[in-house]
């Protein structure tokens, strides 16, 4: 999830955000199983593989190669956010370029020891991060400072705005995103266990989204939850309880900070795999520190400021995201479809 946590998302369905965000989980989880259809098409093929398999090398060489710049953008943007993030809550007189730069590093160093690596420590933030979560909830509720009529009434547009935000904002981001575990598929033991902890992960992913979208338009309004640049982090600081308990935000920091770490770790080892496969080169990791500069580079060139920074995002959630991460991989399961039929009644 990582930034997705701490934006409005969803906020054009103004009270309904939280209800477009459960239907782009419904929509993101059967994108998740068009890449699975992929995925056991070609159980030992990563996306950047099976690309060539299908559309053959004319077509599919150039358009991996587009996947590769694809991931390394995503990588950028995610150390962007991260970024900016820190330079607005807590690291405000530090430059923007000493903190991606550490953020970078820091990825390359973890993704430079093996994904295994990257996966057990997934897992041990993994704890610190529910634990977080329901602290700071149990915590709001304690404050009194959640009023739960400020999302009534349900549907009160109606149900155009709700769909439409799915289809333009919460399904694109961050569910689109999932196309980076398509260059990790490859390499799991059991595939059904996979696939299922695959289903579990989206659908929590969907129920945390809303839940924070729920809390926050509680806690603030649609007024100011809509108007936050970052929402969660002005929820969490009304979090004061007997004058003792109380700037929480700087908890909420930190676990955005690593969310936002193992999602700038997943788009950089799809970026890295991606090129390592297409260059033929044997060891991927001769690459981790060369793709690192060049995140580093985009992370800052990406944008002259955050304003810029969230339009040029918005942009490409509903054209670079779209088209890689749900038109691409759809269309490459048709042709497949496709192309096993023909050879079936070939044959």
């Amino acid at each position: 999830m990582g930034t997705a946590l701490v934006v409005s998302l969803g906020i054009m369905a103004e009270k309904d955000a939280w209800l477009a965000i459960l239907f782009g989980t419904v929509t993101g989880l059967l994108l998740f199983f068009v890449y699975v259809a992929l995925y056991r098409q070609y159980p030992k093929l990563p996306l950047s593989g099976y690309i060539i398999e299908i559309l053959g090398k004319p077509i599919g060489w150039p358009l991996a190669l587009l996947y590769a710049i694809f991931f390394i953008y995503g990588a950028a943007r995610d150390v962007r956010d991260g970024g900016v993030l820190l330079v607005i809550s807590v690291l405000d007189q530090t430059p923007l370029i000493v903190i991606n730069a550490v953020m970078t590093l820091s990825v390359a160093y973890v993704l430079n020891k093996g994904i295994e690596v990257l996966g057990r420590t997934a897992l041990i933030f993994l704890g610190i991060l529910v634990l977080s979560g329901v602290a700071s909830n149990l915590l709001l509720f304690v404050s009194g400072v959640v009023d739960f009529t400020r999302l009534l009434p349900v549907l009160e547009r109606g149900w155009e705005p709700v769909l439409e935000t799915t289809l333009t904002h919460t399904y694109e981001f961050p569910f689109n995103e999932v196309i980076c575990f398509t260059m990790v598929l490859p390499l799991l033991s059991e595939m059904k266990r996979g696939i299922r902890y695959g289903v579990i992960a989206t659908l929590l992913s969907g129920f945390v989204l809303s839940l924070t979208t729920v809390m926050n338009i509680a806690a603030l309004g649609i007024g100011i939850a809509g108007r936050a640049t970052f929402p969660l982090l002005h929820t969490i600081s009304l979090v004061n309880i007997g004058e003792f308990i109380q700037r929480l935000d700087l908890l909420v920091v930190l676990s955005l900070i690593i969310g936002d770490f193992f999602k700038i770790a997943l788009f950089y080892y799809a970026g890295v795999k991606t090129a390592a496969d297409l260059f033929q080169i044997s060891d991927h990791r001769k690459l981790i520190y060369p793709v690192g500069l060049i995140i580093l580079f985009v992370s800052i060139m990406i944008a002259g400021n955050f304003a810029e920074h969230i339009e040029e995002g918005n942009f490409a959630l509903i054209s670079v995201f779209l088209i890689f991460g749900s038109g691409l991989p759809i269309l490459m399961l048709i042709v497949s479809t496709v192309k096993g039929k023909f050879r079936f009644n070939s044959s």
